[in-house]
C-alpha cells in the first residue's frame, strides 16, 4: 500500500510523529528500511512536537543499529543537518548516544558529523562535558581533536571539571 501510496508514510499522529518516528521508538529496522526506499529525505527531516528527528528517536530508544542506518542514510544523502538537529531540550545525537551509553555510535556520530561537538543543550552541558562525566576518556580523546569542540558543563563547569569529578583529571591534563 505504502508503495503505491507514498503520502500515506508522511501523516502524522497529534505530537507531529510520522510512521518513522514510530517506528524507530520501537525498533522496527526492517520497516524502516523498506519506508526509506520509497521516501527518504521527507521522512528523515520530519521534526515532531518534541524536536525529534527519527534519528533521534532512534537514540533516545536505545535502538543502536537502527540510529546507526539512519545516520548511513543521513550522511549518504548530504541531510548534515538532520544529523545536526537538536530536540526541545538541546540535545543532539551525540549527546543522548553518551547520555545513554551507547559508546560505539558516539564514536560513529563523531567519525560522520564532528559538528556535532559544538552544540550546547539547554542545561549548558556539551557532549564533551557528559563524556567525561560518564568517564568515557576514549569519546573524550575524540571530542579533544575536534578543533572548535565544546567543552562546557552546566553550572560554570566545564570538562575539566567532569574530569576531576569523576576521578579522571589524569585523562586531560
Amino acid at each position: 500500500m505504502a508503495a503505491r501510496e507514498a503520502d500515506v508514510l508522511l501523516r502524522t499522529t497529534k505530537n507531529g510523529s510520522n510512521c518513522l518516528h514510530i517506528a524507530c521508538i520501537h525498533g522496527h529496522l526492517k520497516f524502516c528500511k523498506d519506508a526509506l526506499e520509497i521516501n527518504q529525505s521527507s521522512l528523515l527531516a520530519a521534526v515532531n512536537s518534541y524536536g525529534e528527528t527519527p534519528l533521534l528517536a532512534a537514540v533516545t530508544s536505545g535502538h543502536t543499529a537502527l540510529a546507526s542506518e539512519l545516520l548511513r542514510c543521513c550522511s549518504e544523502s548530504g541531510l548534515g543537518d538532520v544529523i545536526l538537529k537538536q530536540d526541545g531540550s538541546g540535545c543532539n545525537a551525540l549527546h543522548h548516544a553518551i547520555r545513554c551509553g551507547h559508546k560505539d555510535l558516539a564514536l560513529e556520530l563523531i567519525a560522520k558529523e564532528p559538528a556535532l561537538s559544538r552544540a550546547v543543550n539547554k542545561d549548558n552541558e556539551s557532549p564533551m562535558f557528559i563524556a567525561m562525566m560518564r568517564d568515557f576518556a576514549d569519546i573524550f580523546e575524540k571530542l579533544l581533536a575536534i578543533p572548535d569542540s565544546s567543552d562546557v558543563g552546566c553550572k560554570g563547569f566545564n570538562a575539566l571539571h567532569a574530569a576531576v569529578r569523576s576521578g579522571n583529571a589524569g585523562e586531560i591534563l
